[in-house]
């Protein structure tokens, strides 16, 4: 890359004689400390000395790379306001800043005309730049698969990580449908289709298909996308199997080993050991995982043990927490898995404005955790387009939440302006409490048998009609229909398996339905075990997203594992799936 700039450098500035550039250019003091920085690709450094020399010789070469600089550091104004300044309109270079700033700007059809009235082949320094804009535009424009085959085509020139990643990318993004319909295209060329078929068969991690792809593409680059799997055999497993959380343990242990048989194991061995319900077996079982000769780990589960986790992680070993950390642990091959209602918080907060729901009432139970939920679903919520007009938090232990719900709804507003209207008035006057009109749903935030008080009350208080959200936490454990019918038309967010695991059953090769105990921490540990040899690739790619148990995956570049819950609604007190993708 920094041979091509430093090339792209001396051709553009021994090609700008006819721009009033003096003949003794590289004599100017400050150029060649410029050039070289540009070239070293320390754009921050070198967009200050070339518009310094801008500034100094106004020759405009020195504009358009001061420009380019800034681009590269994202600083789109400053980049614009220098390239507006010149005109190098037979330099590749400055259409090209022009075409970014368009796309930058959201005006794809000016972006695309520019590129389309460029002539940039292979052999010129620029074509790798032009190729990945041409397939960022074809990509806004709603075109992955032209963008994806565009880089296919660079690919063939330049060996290069960032293009497969992108080409990955894209591909990640494209229906099966639409790559079953591409792959009859009689025009395909056989590096495109060794793309598409492993784009096609990835996300299914069926192994033999990704063996029989890999016997007929052995040399393509498309082996990427399989590059992660198979990549762990012996996996050690810190739960607590004794104590207050071995039935927990228990569903986790049986979703684990379900999943490491899902396709014939792969030839990984899982060793479980037990810590304790207080970590109080912590130390045992972690150097009973080092010694068993385990190259990736999974767990703790509990606080406690995660805490003294962290005094003992020396990073030298893959792990995977069944739970989240305070403090963030560095290191790289760290990550972190839990069913926190954190990302729950942010996907109910994207629903409501969805579903036209933007101001909203919040109800929940008076606890520093709840708390902390309620000021985060706030934050998203204003981030999506939508505001809390109210919140109340009610005492956990009691059964009659009147008080609150009155507050919540502002009937006691409504009361005092009724009695105030009285007051000014001779003759006396039928008034009801009227339900504030700015409300358009409530989201509560409370346990089973909390909601199925509070739902009750808010009919009691004619405010039936108003749609209520949750998450997860509002379903329990073992459904009960006659209790449930209570929580009548609460939207809430919960994963297919637990919610309908006959909705899910045609993509496993167990008996979905027997399960009924824990039935989502079975699912965690199903895609604990799923995701152990992706995670790396997950983190690594930006749209690499997986169906998991729980929820449709993804791992941040922070390592922190994230689930997308999709959505059910009390129906006659059973929980039925409100979307019927997977």
């Amino acid at each position: 890359m920094k041979h091509i700039i430093l090339i792209l450098l001396i051709i553009l500035i021994s090609s700008c004689g006819t721009q009033n550039t003096k003949p003794d250019i590289n004599n100017i003091v400050g150029y060649e400390s410029a050039r070289y920085h540009y070239q070293q690709q320390n754009f921050e450094k070198a967009a200050i000395e070339f518009e310094l020399l801008f500034d100094k010789h106004k020759s405009p070469e020195f504009a358009l790379f001061a420009a380019d600089s800034y681009l590269q550091l994202y600083q789109y104004d400053k980049s614009e306001q220098l390239i507006s300044m010149i005109n190098l309109r037979n330099h590749n270079l400055y259409p090209l800043i022009k075409a970014e700033l368009f796309l930058h700007d959201n005006q794809f059809q000016a972006s695309n005309s520019i590129l389309s009235n460029l002539s940039i082949d292979e052999s010129n320094p620029l074509w790798k730049r032009f190729m990945m804009l041409r397939a960022k535009i074809e990509l806004a424009g709603n075109q992955p698969l032209e963008a994806a085959k565009t880089l296919i085509n660079l690919s063939k020139y330049e060996n290069d990580i960032q293009i497969s990643d992108e080409i990955i990318n894209i591909l990640l993004q494209i229906p099966e449908t639409q790559l079953a319909e591409a792959l009859f295209d009689i025009n395909i060329s056989s590096l495109e289709q060794g793309w598409l078929e492993a784009a096609y068969i990835s996300n299914s991690a069926d192994q033999d298909s990704i063996n029989d792809w890999q016997r007929r593409w052995p040399n393509h680059p498309g082996k990427i996308f399989f590059s992660q799997i198979n990549s762990y055999k012996n996996i050690a497993v810190l739960l607590p199997l004794s104590g207050r959380y071995k039935n927990i343990s228990k569903s986790i242990q049986q979703g684990m080993i379900a999943s490491l048989y899902r396709n014939g194991s792969f030839g990984q061995r899982l060793n479980f050991f037990d810590t304790g319900s207080d970590g109080e077996n912590f130390s045992y079982a972690w150097f009973g995982a080092i010694e068993s000769g385990a190259d990736f780990v999974i767990g703790p589960l509990e606080k406690k043990s995660i805490q003294q986790f962290e005094s003992y992680n020396s990073n030298t070993i893959p792990v995977m927490l069944l739970n989240n950390v305070e403090n963030a642990v560095e290191g790289v091959n760290f990550y972190q898995f839990s069913l926190s209602t954190d990302d729950e918080i942010s996907t109910v907060a994207e629903k409501l404005v969805v579903d036209n729901k933007k101001r909203v009432t919040v109800l929940a139970a008076e606890s520093p955790t709840s708390r902390e939920q309620a000021v985060e679903f706030e934050k998203h919520l204003i981030q999506n387009g939508g505001e809390v007009v109210s919140y109340e938090f009610f005492p956990g232990s009691i059964h009659d939440y009147s008080r609150e719900l009155k507050q919540a709804l502002g009937l006691n507003d409504s009361l005092i302006r009724a009695r105030k209207l009285q007051t000014l008035i001779s003759h006396p006057l039928n008034t009801s409490e009227q339900i504030r009109p700015d409300i358009d749903a409530v989201f509560l935030l409370a346990n089973p048998k909390q909601a199925r008080l509070i739902k009750p009350q808010l009919k009691f208080f004619k405010a039936e009609d108003l749609p209520v959200y949750s998450t997860s936490q509002i379903m329990s454990i073992s459904q009960e229909p006659e209790l449930d019918k209570d929580l009548e038309g609460v939207m809430f967010s919960q994963s297919h398996f637990v919610t309908s695991p006959k909705s899910v059953q045609p993509y496993l090769n167990f008996d979905a339905v027997q399960i009924t105990d824990n039935r989502k921490f079975f699912a965690f540990g199903y895609d604990a075990i799923a995701l152990s040899n992706r995670l790396n690739w997950m983190q690594r790619l930006k749209n690499q997203q997986v169906n998991g148990l729980s929820g449709k995956i993804n791992v941040d570049i922070n390592g922190v594992i994230h689930r997308e819950t999709g959505w059910a609604k009390y129906r006659n007190g059973k929980a039925e799936i409100v979307e019927d993708t997977f």
